[in-house]
């Protein structure tokens, strides 16, 4: 038996795939280069399945260890 995706979850995902497709990890302990890495993928991700219109969404922010600021969405 092979597995394969349920065809909605494989078109919601098709442009994260995509985006994944031709990404090289950087070295360990690299952050700032994998997180310039996964921001194109998450952002493929979000405009691939937007919010619906009728869900209320607010926004919180962490520190990380090095100072940069992540975005939290509830």
């Amino acid at each position: 038996m092979s597995l394969g995706f349920d065809p909605e979850f494989a078109q919601v995902f098709a442009p994260m795939a995509e985006a994944m497709a031709h990404a090289t990890p950087p070295a360990v302990g690299d952050v700032p280069a994998r997180r310039a890495m996964w921001e194109p993928i998450i952002g493929a991700a979000s405009a691939a399945q937007p919010i619906p219109t009728d869900v209320t969404t607010a926004e919180h922010h962490a520190t990380a260890d090095d100072g940069t600021q992540i975005t939290m969405r509830w």
